[in-house]
């Protein structure tokens, strides 16, 4: 199955520290729902996860990329402890 789920938003840097925190349970707790609109689900982060973070600065402006990846299901590495 084939889901897609886009944040965007403008936010300050209190609401932008309490999304984080936000994904960062949800990643510890293996379980975050995202939903927007009719669209919702449940992504469970778990066992070996792949992260990039992307950082560029061109004329002024700072961009900050953060990708996870990870394989779902019974074949999923478990995290080390």
């Amino acid at each position: 199955m084939n889901e897609s789920f886009k944040y965007q938003a403008v936010a300050d840097q209190r609401e932008l520290a309490r999304y984080l925190t936000v994904l960062a349970a949800g990643v510890e707790a293996g379980a975050l729902p995202v939903a927007e609109g009719h669209l919702s689900f449940t992504i469970r982060p778990q066992g070996l996860t792949d992260l990039v973070v992307k950082v560029r600065r061109t004329q002024g402006r700072t961009k900050v990329s953060l990708e996870m990846s990870w394989f779902e299901g019974p074949a999923a590495e478990p995290a080390p402890p």
